[in-house]
Protein backbone atom coordinates (compact mmCIF):
# COMPACT_ATOMS: atom_id res chain seq x y z
CA UNK A 1 0.00 0.00 0.00
CA UNK A 2 1.26 3.06 -0.81
CA UNK A 3 1.41 6.54 1.30
CA UNK A 4 -1.14 7.90 -1.33
CA UNK A 5 -3.41 4.87 -0.54
CA UNK A 6 -3.16 4.86 2.96
CA UNK A 7 -3.92 8.82 3.12
CA UNK A 8 -7.16 7.89 0.83
CA UNK A 9 -8.22 5.90 3.28
CA UNK A 10 -7.40 7.63 6.49
CA UNK A 11 -9.01 10.35 5.62
CA UNK A 12 -12.41 8.33 3.70
CA UNK A 13 -13.11 6.15 6.90
CA UNK A 14 -12.93 9.31 9.43
CA UNK A 15 -15.37 11.48 6.87
CA UNK A 16 -17.37 8.77 6.20
CA UNK A 17 -18.11 7.63 10.39
CA UNK A 18 -18.85 11.62 10.80
CA UNK A 19 -21.64 11.29 8.19
CA UNK A 20 -22.59 8.28 9.97
CA UNK A 21 -23.06 9.63 13.21
CA UNK A 22 -24.52 13.08 11.97
CA UNK A 23 -27.58 11.01 10.05
CA UNK A 24 -27.73 9.04 13.21
CA UNK A 25 -28.59 12.22 15.01
CA UNK A 26 -31.08 13.55 12.80
CA UNK A 27 -32.74 10.54 12.21
CA UNK A 28 -32.89 10.13 16.15
CA UNK A 29 -34.56 13.75 16.11
CA UNK A 30 -37.02 13.26 12.99
CA UNK A 31 -37.67 10.19 15.68
CA UNK A 32 -38.50 12.32 18.31
CA UNK A 33 -40.50 14.67 16.45
CA UNK A 34 -42.64 11.84 15.00
CA UNK A 35 -43.14 10.42 18.59
CA UNK A 36 -44.54 14.19 19.73
CA UNK A 37 -47.14 14.00 16.73
CA UNK A 38 -48.30 11.12 17.62
CA UNK A 39 -48.77 11.75 21.76
CA UNK A 40 -50.49 15.37 20.36
CA UNK A 41 -52.72 13.29 17.52
CA UNK A 42 -53.99 11.18 20.29
CA UNK A 43 -54.78 13.82 22.35
CA UNK A 44 -56.61 15.63 19.36
CA UNK A 45 -58.46 12.63 19.35
CA UNK A 46 -59.62 11.59 22.27
CA UNK A 47 -60.64 15.73 22.26
CA UNK A 48 -62.98 14.77 19.02
CA UNK A 49 -64.70 12.01 21.13
CA UNK A 50 -65.49 14.27 24.21
CA UNK A 51 -66.99 17.06 21.98
CA UNK A 52 -68.19 14.06 19.94
CA UNK A 53 -70.17 12.77 22.99
CA UNK A 54 -71.37 15.93 24.62
CA UNK A 55 -72.42 16.86 20.94
CA UNK A 56 -74.58 13.98 20.88
CA UNK A 57 -76.14 14.65 24.37
CA UNK A 58 -77.25 18.02 22.88
CA UNK A 59 -79.07 16.01 20.27
CA UNK A 60 -80.86 13.91 22.55
CA UNK A 61 -81.75 16.87 24.88
CA UNK A 62 -83.07 19.29 21.66
CA UNK A 63 -85.20 16.04 20.67
CA UNK A 64 -86.82 16.06 24.25
CA UNK A 65 -87.42 19.79 23.76
CA UNK A 66 -88.97 19.17 20.32
CA UNK A 67 -91.47 16.59 21.41
CA UNK A 68 -92.32 18.61 24.39
CA UNK A 69 -93.22 22.31 21.88
CA UNK A 70 -94.77 19.90 19.26
CA UNK A 71 -97.01 18.20 22.79
CA UNK A 72 -98.09 21.76 23.66
CA UNK A 73 -98.63 23.00 20.20
CA UNK A 74 -101.20 20.51 19.65
CA UNK A 75 -102.65 21.03 23.25
CA UNK A 76 -103.08 25.12 23.44
CA UNK A 77 -103.03 25.74 19.18
CA UNK A 78 -106.42 24.90 17.48
CA UNK A 79 -106.58 22.48 14.65
CA UNK A 80 -106.72 23.87 11.17
CA UNK A 81 -109.96 22.94 9.13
Amino acid sequence: MTNDTRWIIGTIVPAILVVAGLLSVQIAGVNSRIDDLNGRLQRLETDVRSMDDRLRAVEVAFGKVDQRLETLERAILPAAE
